[in-house]
């Protein structure tokens, strides 16, 4: 059996796993994520010939996961985005603005103070490694999210997570581009200004003004034409391929003006779900998006345990995989209870439930291979690999293990 061919066939597997998993595994200890990664690990483990994934120090492969990552990434933040019933304001988003400027930014202080005085990273790889690993994943944080339009129980608790993660971006690339600008730099009074003015007001700006400009724009297009269309079309194929269109557009109209291409797609969303915002059509987009991301995110976790598998954990020290335990179970806990005290929307347990789940995933990986592609000069940039697919891991495992019982505390009060 030929590689290729091989590979179709863990692909078609990982693709009809998303399509039963979910339900099968619903409530239960094992989730999706933990059974594929570990399958991963297993498959790569056998004598296959299988490809070695090697993105630390092979230049097309990181290419190849920074491409991969970037399109699921894209793709889940679009779903984020129409999934939302609850009306953008700053009232009525206040939750997410207490993780964003809170949370985050502890987080991230956190992780670059641990990074630089505990394992000894230079500045620039110490922020590299906060704003990596900070953000909560659009793509693996799909139990603690919100449902689909218009199905109603979107609690505090599931909103919270899914705003944040849906509003990453905003926050945590720039400090992705700090790292970068801090890179062989003595004067770090110049690189920080920069950052300030273009890196964080610039493209923050200009990824939030194309995204609700592209929004409202496209939405308009899509509910005016869709009566003219439907007896052309069938209707499901041409929902799914507008979809496809309109996230495609919006990201790359905002990344040619160097704006947040992330941010762009999510604000895009929600824009899009404002109108006709009860409309059933807005849960046949998201299911469309859906499906797109299940069959994407079930392969990319088989290759993930591919990476585990073949030297992605080769450089983990005792101190790096402390550190990704302390940010699971101490840093992003403490760093949530101590942001969120003062929301007091919120209870106790609803607290509690948020600070836990700021779960890794994906987008970390994004991150870490979009700024080694960047710029080469990142020292200690195999260890930071292993610090971060081990923390990816062991928030899986963590989070998938406690999920259930978490909510079923919190909803039993």
């Amino acid at each position: 059996m030929t590689t290729h061919i091989l590979s179709y066939l863990l692909a078609g597997i990982a693709m009809l796993g998303m399509f039963y998993l979910p339900k099968l595994l619903n409530q239960r200890l094992l989730t999706t994520p933990i059974i594929y990664v570990l399958f991963g690990i297993l498959i790569f483990n056998l004598p296959l010939d299988l490809p070695f994934i090697n993105p630390e120090d092979n230049s097309f492969d990181r290419l190849v996961i920074e491409y991969v990552t970037e399109l699921i990434v894209i793709i889940s933040l679009a779903g984020l985005g129409i999934k939302i019933d609850r009306k953008p304001s700053l009232k009525n988003w206040r939750i997410g603005w207490y993780l964003l400027g809170g949370t985050m930014v502890l987080t991230i202080a956190a992780l670059c103070g641990l990074g630089y005085f505990v394992l000894g990273l230079p500045i620039a790889s110490a922020v590299l490694l906060g704003a990596v690993l900070a953000p909560t994943d659009p793509v693996l944080a799909g139990n603690v999210q919100v449902g689909p339009p218009n199905e109603g129980g979107e609690d505090h608790v599931r909103f919270g997570l899914t705003l944040e993660a849906g509003l990453n971006d905003g926050l945590a690339f720039p400090f992705v581009y700090l790292a970068i600008g801090l890179v062989g730099v003595t004067a770090y009074g110049a690189a920080v200004t920069e950052w300030l003015w273009w890196d964080v007001a610039y493209r923050i700006a200009v990824g939030t003004g194309i995204g609700l400009f592209i929004g409202v724009i496209l939405s308009r297009v899509y509910f005016k034409g869709v009566e003219q269309l439907s007896e052309k079309r069938d209707t499901d194929i041409k929902e799914g391929l507008f979809m496809l269109a309109a996230i495609l557009i919006t990201y790359s109209l905002a990344e040619i003006a160097e704006g947040y291409g992330f941010l762009a797609v999510f604000v895009g969303a929600v824009a899009s779900r404002r109108r006709n915002e009860k409309s059933e059509v807005h849960g046949k987009n998201y299911a469309a998006i859906d499906q797109v991301e299940q069959a994407m995110l079930g392969v990319f976790l088989i290759a993930f345990g591919g990476i585990l598998a073949t030297g992605g954990l080769n450089d983990l020290t005792w101190p790096g995989a402390l550190l990704g335990m302390a940010l699971v179970l101490i840093v992003r806990p403490l760093a949530g209870m101590i942001s969120l005290y003062g929301c007091h929307e919120l209870n106790y347990r609803q607290r509690i439930i948020i600070s836990i789940f700021g779960i890794r995933g994906i987008g970390s990986i994004y991150y870490l291979a979009y700024a080694q592609n960047s710029t080469e000069g990142f020292a200690q940039i195999d260890p930071i690999w292993s610090i971060v697919n081990f923390t990816i891991l062991f928030s899986i495992l963590i989070h998938g293990i406690s999920v259930g019982p978490l909510l079923r505390w919190m909803e039993s009060e």
